[in-house]
Parts: C-alpha cells; structure tokens; sequence
C-alpha cells in the first residue's frame, strides 16, 4: 500500500485512482490507513466478497492473495498480478490505457 501511496502523481498523470481492499474491519482499516499515511480509500470486505469475485480468495478459505488488479472505466479488468505490486508493470499499464483513451 505505501508504493501506490508514493505513486499517487503518476497515477493521476494516467487519469487513474487507487483504492484497496482488506478483510479487516473498518476500525482497524482506519488506525491502519493513519499509521502508514494513506491517502487513498481502504474498502473493508470483511465477508470477502470483493476477493472471491476477483479471484483474490476462493470461496470458504479464510486468507486472501494479494493481488493488484486494475479495471478500466467500463469495468473490464485489464490487469491482474498476483503478490506485491510492481509498479513498472503497473505504470506501463496505465500507459497504455491512457493512450487509448486520448487516441481518437
């Protein structure tokens, strides 16, 4: 979370926003998010419906795969890693579906 943090500017420079999501409820979300400076919104699912429908979480397993995934404006997923983040592949992405965006 603190990479997407530092990132945030180049994101935005691709017309993009950050949002995460944890099984942890909102309380400790909120002292989470404070401790490490987040800016960004932290979604709390903690019935993991959010990670099932992203493949993040199997249904009845208690654990979560981190994953990055990233959705473009008409919902289709267009990226997906599993583990930590990997902001080139991510930047290049992003990239990419900005370019779309402004090419007529």
């Amino acid at each position: 979370m603190e990479g997407h943090q530092r990132n945030l500017d180049l994101y935005d420079r691709f017309n993009a926003r950050v949002a995460g999501v944890s099984r942890n409820d909102v309380t400790t979300l909120k002292y989470w998010s404070d401790e490490l400076g987040l800016t960004f919104p932290i979604i709390s699912n903690v019935a993991g419906h959010i990670g099932i429908w992203f493949g993040a979480q199997p249904p009845g397993y208690p654990m979560f795969s981190r994953k990055t995934v990233i959705i473009d404006k008409t919902g289709v997923i267009r990226y997906m890693r599993r583990g930590s983040p990997d902001s080139h592949e991510i930047l290049e992405t992003l990239k990419l579906l900005h370019a779309e965006e402004v090419t007529p």
